[in-house]
């Protein structure tokens, strides 16, 4: 269990370098930057308690607050997906599964978890972006941003996660 906690710390210290020092440079066409740290908390385990998950959420979230600038967006959009993520990931895998059952493509398949991963990005990325913006008359730049952005972190954490396991 310990090395469990140890394994998922260093992933997400290594998530959270990449976000810090080379995707906050990055702005693909001029528009919004790749965004990776939720993956740290779309990998949480099947057994991690609600208020464990949003704790988790909230702490990533200041973190890439205090680097990228943003004040609360990123704690509000992570502590959002951190609510989300142990009933989306209790629906999507078998009942019967131990409660260690960590989210990756060897667990759960590469089209589930892809599934799994791409619905808790685009609401990460909506929520962060709408709060960025907060804006009706920009609505076509944030949503350009937000496409922009959410391609970017997708195609990125599909490596990162082929890098993770790459039993598969």
């Amino acid at each position: 269990m310990i090395i469990s906690i140890l394994h998922r710390l260093a992933w997400t210290l290594m998530l959270l370098t990449l976000q810090v020092f080379v995707l906050n440079q990055i702005h693909p066409g001029g528009w919004g930057a790749p965004l990776l740290c939720p993956l740290a908390v779309i990998i949480l385990p099947l057994g991690t308690s609600r208020a464990g998950a949003l704790l988790w959420g909230f702490a990533l979230g200041f973190v890439t607050d205090i680097f990228a600038g943003t004040i609360g967006i990123g704690s509000a959009a992570m502590t959002f997906i951190a609510l989300l993520q142990p009933p989306l990931l209790q629906l999507t895998v078998p009942r019967d599964s131990e409660e260690e059952f960590s989210p990756s493509f060897v667990t759960m398949g590469r089209w589930n978890y892809l599934r799994f991963m791409a619905l808790l990005f685009l609401l990460h990325h909506i929520i962060y972006f709408a709060l960025e913006g907060f804006s009706y008359f920009r609505l076509t730049d944030i949503a350009i941003s937000m496409s922009v952005s959410y391609a970017a972190s997708m195609l990125i954490a599909i490596i990162v996660e082929t890098i993770r396991n790459p039993k598969r």
